[in-house]
């Protein structure tokens, strides 16, 4: 009887060290888990598993293998804009001479000057189209009916625009290149049935003093015949855009000068300029061949014109 007793004790011993020591594995596997999980580090995690190198990424690492994004143009304030080089010779300041003939391939929307103009100035002939950009025409005729309101006359002659005869007998004595652009106006006056060539004197002074009210420059003004190339001509207009012809009337400049003071200007350090309550930032972008990258606020409008020459100039405002 004491023999199989012992035999008894002995199995139950080894029944419970052998659960015992299945506890103790399972709740030493559970904490190692647990401490893998819960690690925070910056390096890879290596693991051996069945005698397999593992390779884990937990906690710090996983966010920094994330991409950086790349910021929007919300965030930067600006995007990039790619302008072709057949735009240099696109727009209200292109400079046309005969060493930078005008070769646009993108033409602004025109009106004929036979069905547009209002009462207070003629043409030369009522048959003949007259063809005009239609901001400029538009400004044209507020023009000319201020000039009527100011001086009670209606004695200004269109006497050409794009196609204005200098020939024998003329009354605008020159041709210039740029009337190709649809850009400017030749004027005489009209007194009776007899019309002079206009010489920017007496009462007919006022187009001369105001017209950049109206986005026109004498585009040969007095004094400026070193920078130009030509003399005094009062009776050739050039239509720049009011903003523009604002700031070179404000400094006295011809529109080479004034092409030449924007190449000193950046997106980063744009000239501003406030017009009726409205801040114009202008700068030039330097042409880099068939496709220029320039920079332009997203958070406003912008226009965009060649010189003709090397660079693009850009006008940016908020409405």
């Amino acid at each position: 009887m004491g023999v199989k007793r012992r035999t008894r004790l002995r199995k139950g011993r080894l029944l419970l060290a052998m659960f015992l020591i299945v506890g103790v594995l399972f709740v030493a596997d559970a904490v190692r888990r647990a401490l893998f999980v819960n690690m925070n580090i910056g390096d890879d995690n290596l693991v051996v598993d069945n005698g397999v190198v593992m390779t884990y990424h937990v906690g710090k690492v996983a966010e920094e293998e994330k991409e950086e994004e790349t910021p929007t143009p919300e965030v930067l304030g600006y995007y990039e804009l790619d302008i072709s080089s057949s735009q240099l010779a696109s727009g209200t300041l292109v400079h046309v001479d005969y060493e930078h003939p005008y070769a646009s391939l993108e033409m602004m929307p025109t009106v004929d000057l036979v069905y547009y103009r209002n009462d207070y100035y003629t043409l030369i002939n009522d048959t003949d189209s007259v063809i005009l950009n239609a901001d400029a025409a538009k400004e044209l005729n507020l023009m000319m009916t201020d000039y009527y309101n100011a001086t009670g006359r209606a004695n200004f002659l269109v006497y050409g625009t794009t196609d204005t005869y200098t020939g024998d007998g003329s009354y605008c004595p020159k041709y210039f290149p740029e009337s190709s652009t649809a850009n400017t106006v030749d004027l005489a006056v009209n007194v009776g049935s007899t019309v002079f060539t206009y010489d920017g004197c007496d009462d007919e002074k006022w187009i001369i003093d105001n017209c950049y009210k109206y986005g026109y420059i004498v585009r040969f003004p007095e004094g400026k015949a070193q920078k130009t190339g030509n003399v005094f001509c009062p009776w050739h207009l050039r239509y720049v855009g009011r903003i523009h012809s604002e700031i070179m009337h404000d400094m006295g400049m011809c529109l080479e000068e004034y092409i030449e003071f924007l190449s000193n200007y950046t997106f980063e350090n744009p000239y501003a300029y406030n017009l009726d309550n409205t801040v114009y930032n202008i700068y030039s972008v330097k042409s880099t061949g068939e496709t220029t990258s320039a920079r332009v606020p997203v958070s406003s409008n912008y226009i965009v014109s060649g010189d003709n020459i090397d660079r693009f100039i850009i006008t940016a405002y908020k409405c």
